[in-house]
């Protein structure tokens, strides 16, 4: 007779991890600790780009819709910085030649225009309303959203016209 016969099974082996969602847990991870270490706009630009690129790869290789969709969100993150950094550059004042805007309500017409006159010659509109003591400026516009002017600027300056209140007889 013979012995029964033993079986060697191997042990399954597990599977490991799919690709696809540790690639978007440690993409997303790297970002923020980027973000986090304060790292320029460029740079989380570019690796949100970089990112979006690997995980859309990796998304149509592994049928991943998960790693699509947030390929699809890292693109747009890294669209919508470029469109920022854009505007930012734009709006910037860094090179502006502008001089800080007077604080001239209640002051006399002609100290306020002096004011703004110190750095170089200016075009004033005078606007004169039947309220407010008569020659104060009461309101000034014709600064740029950084809150400076520059010389040629047109200033506009609301002035009131009411004669001072005398004491009622008595």
């Amino acid at each position: 007779m013979s012995e029964p016969a033993t079986e060697r099974r191997s042990r399954p082996s597990l599977p490991g991890p799919p690709a696809a969602p540790v690639a978007v847990c440690a993409l997303t991870g790297l970002l923020l600790l980027l973000a986090l270490a304060g790292a320029g706009g460029s740079v989380l630009i570019a690796c949100s780009a970089a990112s979006a690129v690997a995980l859309a790869a990796l998304g149509v290789r592994c049928g991943s819709a998960t790693a699509l969709v947030v390929a699809g969100a890292l693109a747009a993150t890294a669209v919508l910085g470029v469109v920022g950094l854009s505007l930012g550059r734009r709006a910037s004042t860094a090179g502006s030649a502008g001089h800080p805007f007077p604080l001239v309500v209640g002051l006399p017409l002609q100290q306020a225009e002096a004011l703004f006159q110190r750095h170089g010659p200016v075009h004033f509109v005078i606007r004169r309303v039947a309220y407010g003591a008569r020659g104060t400026v009461l309101h000034a516009t014709g600064y740029s959203p950084d809150g400076t002017y520059t010389p040629g600027s047109t200033i506009t300056l609301v002035v009131g016209t009411r004669p001072p209140s005398t004491p009622a007889a008595r």
